[in-house]
This record gives C-alpha cells, structure tokens and sequence, in this order.
C-alpha cells in the first residue's frame, strides 16, 4: 500500500485555494489548513465553500492546524477564554469544511521553572475542554509534541505521553523532526503513541534543532520509522512541513521512494 501524502499550506501565499489548487495539480491525498497564517484568520463562507468543494471532489482529506504560538497551557482566566474561542472556532471550520480532525500544540512555560507543574495541570484541563467541545462536532483533536527548546512544554516524550494518557479522547500528532531533536529517537515517539496517532508532520533535521528540512537532508532514518509504521498498518497522513513549492515536490518523491525502500 502506498502512503497518504499531505502538505501544509505556505506562509508565502496569499490565497489559500492556490496551495489547495496545487495539492489537487500534485496528486496530493491531504492538505493542512495551517491557522498559523494571517491570511486564513478570518476565511470567508464562500472561500470556506470552494475549500469543501475543491477537495473534495479532487479526494483530498483535510487537517485545521490551529496557530502554533496559542498558549495552550495558560494559567490565566482572561486568556484561557480567548484560547478556548480559538480553538472552538478552528473545530467549527473543521466540521464545515469536511475535515475530522484539527492538531494543538501544547504551549510553553508560562511560569517561572519551579511552578512548572502549575503549567502542566492547566495544559491538561484546557485539553479535557477542548477535547469534548471536539466531541460535540464529531471532530478529533490530535496533540502535537514539541521540539526540545526549554521553555516549550511536552518538549521530552515523557511529559508527552503523561498529558495524552490524562486527557481522555484525545488523539497524537507526531511530528517526526521534534522527536528527533530530544533524547529519544523518533522510532521510540512512535511505538509509544501508535495506538493514538491520526497524522505525522514530516520533515528532517541535524538532530539538535528545529531546521524543517527535506527528508533526507538531516539524520532521520525515515527507512526505518516507515517500515516500523508499515507493520503497524500506518499508511499516514504523512504532511510535509517544508517550502516552498519545489521542496514540497522534492519531499514527497523522496518520501514516496523510502516507503518504496523500508
């Protein structure tokens, strides 16, 4: 079986059907809606409409990635409620546009290191909301791990796991190149959420940073994760995290060619 290949729209582009319109010319099988961009802040009903409509009577499944930088864990009352109207917001515009799943970071250390915990315990009762407003529209909501920078929560896979395993209903995003800056290789990442994981953002790194290389353009032993995924009969999505254009196309040969290989 060949594997389900995705790409998330770029920041470059101004109109998100032209992303959507490339995805459809590539014979892509997904496409992340990426609310990160100011651009898809505000969509329109009609540009929601052609969403729907181009993808899917092209066959093209959809993700809503919600805005990396929410503070998914905040502590504080007033933004808490401005994150749970942003996230409800995404979710609905998963549901009118067909798609069965949106994808959250888990924030970052809002309070000095020793109340760490504090951060924590707040992390995982925003999610326990989120996840059955999520329910209420039939939607999946799919937790990311984050890379191994300090002041980001769920930067290890312990505290990962710790946070999918307290929050019930709750569904994985793995990204491949995060799990590959921490202490624990991403075949270990993968093993220990398979059972949960909906999609994989995909990209390669040096092993020490964040880079959203091409895959093959960093350490990652992708031949080695797929086959792994393969026995697990995990065919993907896999979404490219790489621009522009011509990295997108250069990953997914490359990604199509180590499945091939694994």
């Amino acid at each position: 079986m060949k594997p389900e290949i995705g790409f998330m729209n770029q920041l470059t582009t101004k109109n998100i059907l032209d992303d959507l319109n490339f995805a459809v010319e590539n014979d892509f099988d997904w496409f992340e809606i990426g609310l990160d961009w100011i651009q898809n802040f505000n969509l329109s009903s009609k540009k929601i409409g052609e969403i729907k409509r181009i993808s899917g009577e092209n066959n093209i499944r959809l993700i809503v990635h919600t805005a990396w930088y929410l503070p998914t864990s905040t502590v504080l009352p007033e933004i808490r409620k401005g994150l749970i109207l942003n996230v409800r917001k995404a979710i609905i515009l998963a549901k009118k546009v067909g798609s069965d799943r949106i994808t959250i970071h888990p924030g970052y250390r809002e309070m000095p290191r020793p109340a760490v915990q504090l951060c924590y315990e707040s992390l995982i009762n925003n999610l326990k909301e989120i996840t059955k407003i999520g329910k209420k529209y039939d939607v999946n909501v799919c937790f990311e791990n984050w890379d191994n920078q300090g002041h980001l929560l769920c930067n290890n896979l312990g505290d990962f796991l710790n946070v999918l395993n307290s929050v019930d209903g709750i569904k994985a995003t793995l990204d491949i190149g995060h799990a590959n800056t921490t202490k624990n290789s991403v075949l270990e990442y993968f093993k220990s959420t398979k059972n949960l994981v909906m999609d994989m953002h995909s990209h390669d790194n040096n092993g020490k940073t964040d880079q959203h290389r091409c895959l093959g353009e960093g350490n990652i032993d992708f031949k080695k994760l797929f086959s792994e995924c393969k026995k697990t009969k995990y065919f993907g999505p896999f979404i490219l995290e790489i621009f522009p254009y011509e990295n997108i196309l250069k990953g997914k040969r490359i990604l199509s060619d180590l499945w091939e290989k694994s």
